[in-house]
C-alpha cells in the first residue's frame, strides 16, 4: 500500500474536509440532544469530537500546503 495516497498535499486537505463534513452533523445532533431533549450524557460525545479535532490539529500543525513529509 502506498502511503502517499493519504499524505499528498491535496489528500491532506481532502481528508480534513471530509472529517469536517462528517463531524458537523454529529455536533449539531449532540447539541440538539443536550439543549432540546435535555440529555446531559451527550456531553461525552462532544468531548470525543473535541478530542478528535485536538488530535488532528496537533498532528497536522505546521503541515501547510505541501502535504506531509514522506511516510515510512
Amino acid at each position: 500500500m502506498r502511503h502517499s495516497r493519504f499524505t499528498g498535499p491535496d489528500k491532506v486537505s481532502r481528508n480534513l474536509k471530509a472529517t469536517a463534513v462528517l463531524t458537523v452533523p454529529c455536533v449539531v445532533f449532540l447539541l440538539f440532544l443536550i439543549f432540546v431533549q435535555g440529555i446531559g450524557e451527550a456531553w461525552v460525545g462532544l468531548a470525543i469530537v473535541i478530542g478528535l479535532w485536538g488530535l488532528l490539529y496537533w498532528r497536522f500543525q505546521g503541515v501547510g500546503r505541501r502535504g506531509l513529509p514522506p511516510q515510512r
